[in-house]
């Protein structure tokens, strides 16, 4: 069985979701915000999802246009 982080389970701070909320704006991928928070790849995206926060929106601006 995997080792699971170190904040498997527990809820959410606020300090957490200010981190969260950053390092998706800033277009961080979802596993390095993983390994940040101690949390998994799957938590994150869950509870971006949840707190409205998209990891998409940095990544379309941040994209090259096609010619």
């Amino acid at each position: 069985m995997a080792k699971r982080p170190p904040n498997d389970g527990s809820s959410w701070s606020s300090t957490e979701l200010k981190t969260l909320k950053s390092l998706a704006k800033a277009g961080t991928p979802t596993g390095q915000v993983a390994k940040k928070l101690g949390r998994t790849a799957a938590a994150v995206q869950q509870k971006a999802m949840r707190a409205g926060i998209s990891f998409r929106a940095a990544k379309r601006s941040g994209a090259k246009k096609k010619k």
